[in-house]
């Protein structure tokens, strides 16, 4: 064979057995390779917990010092901490968590464990052009899981845990299950990011921008969270933390799919120092 065409044969195998350079996507930059956000920790959780405007813009704005600590120190939850946070849930869910607080954390078909702990709002019950109920945080209708477990959104719960705004904790799915919430997960990389996320689904209805007749201009009440759903995320953040063995970033599903087509606008209304008080709190329990 000649010399040359012999060449060419070699380059182009070396060509075609070299791995794809790996894509960027999204204003935080998610590496799909690596399945991670570009960045340290630290700087990976400043760009995803953002603040969410209304129409989705975002916003920077400071961390609170415990994320920050959190972010730049490593480390895992201790069992005392753990403990505090199986301690301030609600049964039935306290019993549940403790009963699978031993259980790992999911992971990526490849095995990479989750690393993000992304909060979300359920954008329901949907008011159209309603006011929101006088006692909101009381009414049933917005505190019922039964639109989250009985199909109404889809043949399965499309999130780990559901939140109400009493505090109350349904799992749709356990930590230990990989699953999908976020455009990047189920849109652009597929099933290889399955695993890398745990997702929160926080009860926040939703109306009508005045003038609007599109779902992609709404707004949720104010505040949009409750201080016993920040007392929840917050020991959610430290139970999953601890299933994980470090702490996981905390990110939001709008910062999540930054970038991507018709982003989902959540969580509305989220106070992050109100969470980062929380979870201060927690941590100094025990």
């Amino acid at each position: 064979m000649h010399r040359t065409l012999v060449a060419s044969i070699l380059v182009a195998i070396a060509l075609a057995s070299a791995p794809a350079e790996a894509e960027e996507i999204g204003e935080c930059r998610f590496d799909s390779a690596t399945l991670t956000f570009a960045g340290t920790q630290l700087e990976q959780a400043t760009c995803l917990l953002r603040k969410i405007e209304l129409l989705a813009v975002r916003t920077p704005q400071p961390l609170p010092p415990v994320i920050a600590r959190l972010m730049t120190e490593g480390g895992a939850p201790t069992l005392a901490q753990r403990d505090a946070a199986l301690a301030a849930f609600a049964e039935p869910y306290r019993s549940y968590a403790r009963d699978n607080a031993a259980l790992p954390i999911s992971q990526t078909e490849e095995g990479l464990p989750a690393l993000y702990f992304v909060i979300h709002d359920t954008s329901t019950p949907f008011y159209e052009n309603a006011p929101f109920p006088r006692r909101l945080n009381d009414d049933p209708q917005v505190n019922s899981f039964a639109p989250y477990m009985d199909q109404t959104f889809a043949e399965r719960p499309v999130a780990h845990i559901f939140l109400n705004r009493h505090g109350q904790i349904w799992a749709g799915h356990d930590f230990v299950e990989g699953w999908r919430a976020t455009k990047l997960e189920s849109r652009v990389v597929g099933p290889r990011a399955r695993g890398r996320f745990v997702h929160i689904e926080t009860v926040q209805p939703r109306r009508y921008l005045p003038g609007s007749s599109s779902r992609a201009q709404t707004e949720g009440p104010k505040p949009g969270f409750t201080k016993a759903q920040y007392r929840m995320l917050a020991a959610l953040y430290v139970y999953a933390s601890a299933r994980a063995g470090r702490w996981l970033i905390p990110a939001q599903h709008n910062t999540v799919d930054a970038g991507i087509p018709q982003a989902h606008d959540d969580p509305q209304n989220f106070e992050l120092g109100d969470f980062g008080r929380e979870l201060e709190r927690l941590l100094k329990a025990k």
